[in-house]
């Protein structure tokens, strides 16, 4: 019997993805299981919606620049609630967000005011507590969550697994990387200067503290003097710069950087709109 993989997205704005994804696994995995994708359609009843979770084998959300339709008198999307869902009855979840730097979207297809809003918040919530990934198109979100699957999902023939070898295998959070190589690591030029904001120390500290929790999720050390290079790469909208800093002055690999990076300028984005918003 196939397995659900429930998918949790906005439909119209994201329906090239959901297609991706459909087409991608109807057709056999080989290691894995028969799986089912399901998908809730804009008319399906809250509570139909999430009895899908509570019974999906993997719940994927993913989230583009739409809050989408949010429940009665409330103010959480219909797919913040399905995240709730599967959080409460302990469904694995992998999480995708659409790269904002390099992802094509048509201006119809992004949410303003206080939906926005609502979808920036969220969105910095998550990247501080779960592990999230960023996608720039809907081959590129297919491919990730194909690669993801297989590493969540154990092998179905495990009989015919080759026998342990005298060397220990590579953590599977290794095995992830090398299997799609990284993009080449860009320097600026020689020569040119990049585009850099400079922080004053009250100001570097007010974002360092913003940014810890997802330096604590890394478990890598960086310095603050790599940290704030960082921070400054990132508020002159050099993001790209910013982890190549990352990965010249710490542990992380490039790959990890640029996730870390991606995840550090919502959390930024989420506290500017906060802090304007007082004023």
């Amino acid at each position: 019997m196939a397995q659900s993989v429930f998918i949790s997205s906005t439909p119209f704005d994201l329906a090239l993805h959901r297609k991706t994804i459909m087409d991608m696994l109807s057709q056999p995995q080989s290691g894995l299981p028969p799986l089912s994708v399901t998908m809730a359609l804009p008319e399906t009843a809250l509570d139909e919606r999430l009895r899908l979770v509570r019974n999906a084998m993997v719940y994927v959300v993913v989230l583009g620049m739409v809050r989408g339709n949010t429940e009665t008198a409330g103010t959480r999307s219909l797919v913040q609630l399905e995240f709730e869902e599967a959080q409460q009855y302990s469904v694995p979840t992998l999480i995708y967000l659409m790269d904002e730097d390099e992802h094509l979207v048509l201006p119809k297809h992004v949410d303003t005011g206080a939906a926005a809003q609502q979808l920036a918040d969220w969105k910095a919530a998550l990247s501080q507590k779960q592990h999230v990934r960023f996608f720039h198109s809907a081959a590129d979100l297919a491919a990730r969550l194909q690669n993801d699957l297989h590493l969540l999902l154990k092998p179905v023939l495990t009989e015919t697994a080759p026998a342990p070898s005298a060397t220990p295998a590579a953590p599977a959070s290794q095995a992830a990387t090398s299997a799609a190589p990284a993009p080449a690591a860009s320097a600026p030029a020689s020569g040119m200067k990049a585009r850099r904001y400079t922080l004053t120390p009250p100001r570097f500290a007010f974002f360092k503290e913003k940014v810890s929790p997802l330096l604590e999720q890394k478990e890598t050390p960086v310095s603050d003097t790599v940290l704030q290079e960082a921070l400054e790469f990132i508020l002159a909208g050099n993001s790209m710069a910013a982890a190549s800093g990352l990965n010249r002055g710490s542990t992380l690999g490039l790959e990890d950087a640029i996730e870390l990076v991606r995840k550090m300028e919502l959390v930024i984005i989420d506290t500017v709109q906060r802090h304007q918003v007082k004023k």
